[in-house]
């Protein structure tokens, strides 16, 4: 760990560990000092996540917390929890929710708009919502210039859709919008609310789909995990209502 890290102390809510870049997101949140409460729907996944990722001597810096956040229940539980536990939120991280394969629209029905829908956005806004209302209430860390950062993962397509996905765009398009309303609405609050947009990710198994130049030029899990970091940090506190773009090494 840094002498100072990025996220000293700070309280960070972990959704989507358990996916392909969230081992990578834990280890860097907890490297540069951060206490994380890590979200999933099994438990036993998010510990097993947490034994993976992290040295036996900093493991007590994270804890598994189960929650399904298409449940607004489950996510207002899972930030009471680490209020209480904890003492506040000082940032979020959302990586929840699992990718969808291409959908030809004239084939589509509407179960195949609310799939991604229920998936990406219900899972923003019940995290979003419920940790916005604790930040909202707590007092700025001592130095700090914002009091809470939300940053939550989107995709490409969420702005220029690949073919086959304009649905799984145009949901990933509405958590980029509903980022940018809390921005907008708290800027005065103290509140900072990013979305980052990735581009090709090169996590395991990716090689099946990826020719070996995409491959290389896609970004590593460690490469979104460092961005992520820094937008979860009171450093990236002058960046808000951004869609950050990581597109590493891809060009076209």
């Amino acid at each position: 760990m840094s002498a100072r890290g990025y996220c000293e102390d700070d309280v960070i809510l972990l959704a989507g560990a358990t996916g392909r870049v969230g081992a990578a997101t834990l280890t860097a949140l907890v490297r540069e000092g951060g206490r994380v409460v890590v979200l999933s729907r099994d438990r036993s996944r998010a510990d097993a996540t947490i034994t993976a990722a992290l040295e036996s001597t900093v493991r007590e810096r994270a804890a598994a917390f189960a929650a399904d956040l298409r449940i607004a229940s489950d996510a207002e539980n899972a930030v009471a929890h680490a209020v209480r536990t904890l003492g506040r939120i000082d940032a979020v991280v959302n990586l929840a929710g699992s990718g969808f394969g291409p959908v030809a629209l004239p084939q589509s029905s509407l179960d195949d708009l609310q799939k991604p829908l229920r998936t990406f956005v219900e899972t923003a806004y019940t995290l979003t919502v419920a940790a916005l209302r604790a930040m909202l209430v707590q007092p700025y860390r001592d130095g700090a210039r914002s009091r809470g950062r939300i940053v939550t993962v989107t995709a490409g397509s969420s702005k220029s859709p690949a073919p086959g996905r304009a649905l799984f765009g145009a949901a990933k398009a509405a958590v980029n919008t509903l980022m940018l309303g809390v921005a907008r609405d708290h800027k005065a609050d103290g509140i900072v609310a990013n979305a980052l947009v990735l581009g090709g990710v090169a996590f395991a198994g990716a090689e099946s789909f990826y020719s070996p130049e995409d491959l290389k030029a896609a970004a590593t899990p460690e490469e979104v995990a460092e961005v992520l970091t820094f937008l979860a940090s009171d450093r990236s506190s002058g960046i808000n209502g951004a869609l950050v773009d990581l597109n590493a090494r891809e060009v076209d």
